[in-house]
């Protein structure tokens, strides 16, 4: 005949955090089962016959590999490893022709106490998916997924000199961390672990570096030949005058520059520091001051 549960076959399932010899095992989940009280006709049905899955919080049915092991005369036992701070649920499958039937424990396992969990040894996972994302020139957004039973991550940063570097600890739930006050256009390294009681993960580290591209575009500026007035022009992504070249009744051909030009030159060199920065206070845009910047040098000429 046809393996079948009987209505009442959850009576004769035991479900639980396995129970050893030094206390409770809260990363362990042990299932027990009396095959020929839960069937009908219980003496025909074999126990390659069984299957046992699981389901953890809102996830997806898994069938545990692992076969039961005798335990008595009458039950059969599975050893499931779980993760303790998680809500299980049970169920009990048996082969019938071409499909499965099941029967599922009505109550479910789990999460165990912190206090549990704690006294387990459990030891979290590594935590993964390390991502740095600058926020400025001198701070980052550090982001990572959440490590299963950590009560606190703790995470440290180095420069590649070791001459700038820091630790710190966030509770478990936040998942990121902004870091403030980092050298400017340096290599790092930074390393996050989770915590729970006296255990650690492994080290989960990411490589990032506070140098920021300037996309920033600054215009070639000259003035045409035939003015022969003067040139604006960039080097080195600073805007800086060209020496003027007049005509002098009393010295033909001299080359000209007096000190009001360096303090000109200056100016349109500190606006541009500004802009790079974010944090420029001036009305004028580069190319006005540019020619604002031409103009008093030749009026200071004549």
């Amino acid at each position: 005949s046809v393996p079948q549960f009987k209505e009442n076959a959850a009576e004769f399932m035991e479900v639980g955090f396995n129970k050893g010899r030094t206390g409770t095992r809260v990363t362990e989940i042990a299932v027990i089962v009396k095959m020929k009280e839960m069937f009908e006709n219980g003496d025909e049905v074999s126990v390659d016959d069984l299957i046992l899955e699981i389901k953890t919080d809102d996830g997806c049915w898994t069938k545990v590999a692992d076969g039961p092991v005798r335990r008595g005369r009458e039950k059969q036992m599975w050893r499931v490893k779980v993760i303790p701070c998680k809500e299980h649920s049970i169920r009990i499958g048996i082969k019938r022709d071409n499909c499965v039937e099941y029967s599922q424990y009505p109550e479910t396992v789990g999460p165990a106490l912190v206090k549990e969990i704690v006294n387990s040894h459990f030891r979290p996972n590594m935590p993964e998916n390390i991502v740095v994302a600058p926020t400025g020139d001198d701070s980052v957004l550090v982001t990572w997924s959440q490590s299963e039973c950590a009560e606190s991550y703790d995470l440290w940063y180095e420069s590649a000199s070791a001459l700038d570097l820091g630790n710190m600890t966030i509770p478990a739930g936040v998942g990121s961390v902004t870091i403030l006050g980092l050298e400017n256009c340096t290599e790092y390294m930074v390393k996050v672990v989770a915590i729970l009681g006296d255990e650690f993960s492994t080290e989960g580290e990411a490589e990032f570096t506070t140098c920021m591209a300037n996309n920033t575009e600054i215009p070639n500026l000259e003035t045409t030949e035939e003015t022969n007035d003067g040139t604006c022009r960039q080097v080195d992504t600073q805007c800086q005058l060209s020496k003027l070249e007049i005509d002098d009744p009393a010295n033909e051909g001299m080359m000209m520059m007096q000190e009001e030009d360096i303090d000109v030159i200056g100016s349109v060199n500190e606006t541009l520091f500004d802009a790079q920065t974010g944090k420029s206070s001036s009305s004028y845009s580069l190319f006005s001051r540019c020619l604002l910047s031409i103009s008093m040098i030749i009026f200071a000429v004549i």
